[in-house]
């Protein structure tokens, strides 16, 4: 009983912890809204507006237009004798499944979409005297640039009545994640946010376990005092140490550069404390039977110590790519142009710029967070290893 009771609370808790991970990849492929409010359909107008002055800023006729109280599913729709044009405002049909929209009237009319750029399609349609909903589909509007619809023009000829005109969008939808990708420059972000975690990754694999190997087994002088200061700046804020490290890189010309973002990272004092640990634990018999062998200080420590070391190497890497992949402030000081910014400091710029395009946001960091994720799945058993072998001393 107490164990079913243990398991269901720790379930619980599971699920608790991974709510705002599914919340995000949720949101991610929502067509419009967001987490408690998913916008499936948009009235481009359903004629219910009391003012003809504003009815007349969005719909434009060559005839007499007026609001009548008959409608199909609301109260009022608009009567026209002749063609009239919708205009809308940030219509994107790249996420529709169709456009619907209500005609009762006699007789053959057309419907014509146009984009921003004078490019139109149209289809044909035939009224039969009564109220009747009629559908465009999204595979009949390919012909135009479906990000930047402009205007909807009914060509009636004769008297009809037009009402509830909507999109229907396609629900869920990956569209987000491709325009995350083809635009902002987002795919770029990722390129130099992959680049510059591998160097830091590997530079750490090499120069920090160099680094931990000399403390944990070599003796020379003063070394417990270089150990100390190594440690004591892990306690240093990344605000304090940013300043001459940006004058550095700027004397040098590195300003903007992957070196910027690179070179002061490849060894840091957490990697060298979490190697030493793990390494001063290994059997040094292996070591000196090795010497006996005729063996040198680099072929035992990459033929000895680094294979060996793996589980300590893994939870370092892991570490460091997360450390390195989310991190936003340095990277931000470093770079001044858009081609080298990485993925977190282009998800910031980019939610100032779309504090209410959600999905697309929730898209953004979705993408961000997958690299991080298979990280983990990949390295789960070194780091599980790591862990219960006591990579930590204690």
């Amino acid at each position: 009983m107490k164990k079913a009771i243990l398991l269901t609370i720790m379930f619980i808790l599971l699920i608790i912890s991974l709510f705002p991970m599914f919340s995000m990849f949720y949101t991610a492929v929502i067509p419009s809204g967001n987490l408690t409010k998913v916008i499936k359909e948009r009235y481009i107008n359903d004629f219910e507006i009391k003012y003809m002055s504003y009815l007349k800023r969005k719909v434009k006729s060559e005839g007499k237009i007026s609001i009548v109280n008959e409608s199909p599913q609301s109260t009022r729709s608009i009567l026209a004798s002749g063609p009239i044009e919708l205009l809308v405002d940030k219509l994107d049909l790249r996420v529709a499944k169709y456009i619907e929209f209500w005609v009762k009237g006699e007789g053959d009319f057309s419907v014509e979409i146009r984009d921003a750029f004078s490019k139109s399609v149209s289809k044909n349609f035939k009224a039969t005297g009564e109220w009747k909903k009629y559908i465009i589909d999204y595979k009949d509007l390919k012909e135009i640039n479906l990000k930047y619809v402009s205007k909807l023009v009914f060509n009636f000829d004769g008297q009809y009545y037009l009402d509830d005109v909507k999109v229907k969008y396609k629900f869920p939808t990956l569209l987000n994640f491709i325009n995350v990708l083809k635009e902002d420059m987002f795919s770029r972000y990722i390129l130099n946010s992959l680049i510059v975690s591998t160097i830091v990754v590997i530079g750490n694999i090499i120069f920090s376990t160099m680094v931990a190997y000399a403390f944990a087994r070599r003796k020379f002088f003063g070394k417990n005092v270089l150990f100390s200061i190594v440690l004591a700046t892990m306690m240093i804020p990344p605000q304090v140490t940013i300043i001459p490290i940006f004058i550095i890189m700027k004397n040098i010309g590195w300003i903007d550069t992957y070196f910027a973002l690179t070179v002061p990272m490849l060894v840091t004092p957490f990697s060298i404390f979490l190697l030493k640990q793990y390494i001063e634990q290994l059997p040094i018999e292996l070591e000196q039977a090795a010497y006996v062998d005729g063996a040198n200080t680099f072929q035992i420590l990459f033929k000895i110590i680094f294979p060996l070391s793996k589980p300590a190497i893994a939870v370092m890497a892991i570490n460091t790519f997360i450390a390195t992949w989310n991190d936003l402030f340095y990277p931000l000081v470093m770079t001044n142009s858009r081609e080298m910014r990485t993925v977190q400091v282009g998800l910031a710029l980019y939610q100032k710029l779309n504090q209410i395009d959600w999905p697309r946001l929730m898209a953004a960091s979705s993408i961000i967070g997958l690299p991080v994720i298979i990280i983990f799945l990949a390295f789960q058993k070194h780091i599980i290893s790591g862990i219960t072998k006591g990579a930590l001393k204690g």
